[in-house]
């Protein structure tokens, strides 16, 4: 391969990822605007100052795209989390893990509140998008529960604990409290996050039966 045909490669694929960048933004933004059933590509296209024929040849339909866009959100939490919780001790980063998802519903991101949308359509009516919802919400919980059990083979966690359990639990709070704020701007996330972390906290503790003597 030639070095012009390599930089019309690389030109390519810059402009199809900034391409798909702005679609999916546009997207996030209209399902939070108007709900996912108004949301149409040609609109996301128009949003995005693209053709509708551009939405079609990236995603394929509107049910591929939404799908696209619960994977990236994911996907981005996921490195959100890994970054703030790099390096400390298993606590830690469930704490960082519950103070990263308040820092993100505090100013929460079009994807994000998009991706609030789309969880709870999918609850309320049977779609084609329900399964990545389900595979996304399996991966959420999964992350979360090999970090509790990592704490407890490290002896830091309690024995006691049902590690897919608590992480179910935990999801369904911290989205839980999401979709209130979205609802009611009134609700106290500080407030919020102070009652989680202590349940996090009271709950993560071993027993004193747990605790090997010194």
């Amino acid at each position: 391969m030639s070095r012009a045909d390599a930089t019309s490669r690389r030109s390519q694929e810059e402009r199809r990822t900034e391409a798909e960048r702005r679609l999916l933004e546009s997207a996030a933004e209209l399902v939070g605007e108007i709900g996912p059933s108004k949301v149409t590509l040609a609109a996301i296209g128009d949003r995005a100052g693209y053709s509708r024929g551009l939405v079609t040849h990236h995603f394929g339909s509107k049910g591929a795209m939404m799908a696209r866009l619960v994977g990236v959100v994911g996907e981005r939490f996921q490195d959100d989390l890994i970054i703030s919780t790099a390096a400390t001790s298993p606590m830690d980063q469930m704490i960082g893990f519950v103070r990263t998802y308040f820092d993100i519903v505090s100013d929460i991101p079009p994807m994000n509140r998009a991706r609030l949308v789309l969880w709870a359509d999918a609850v309320a009516t049977p779609s084609e998008l329900r399964p990545a919802i389900v595979v996304a919400d399996r991966e959420f919980r999964g992350e979360l529960a090999e970090r509790i059990a990592q704490g407890q083979a490290a002896g830091e966690f309690s024995r006691d604990i049902d590690a897919q359990g608590l992480a179910t639990t935990a999801v369904g709070m911290l989205r839980g409290i999401a979709l209130q704020k979205l609802l009611d701007p009134e609700v106290d996330l500080d407030a919020c996050r102070r009652e989680v972390e202590q349940l996090f906290l009271t709950r993560l503790r071993p027993a004193e039966h747990e605790v090997p003597p010194e």
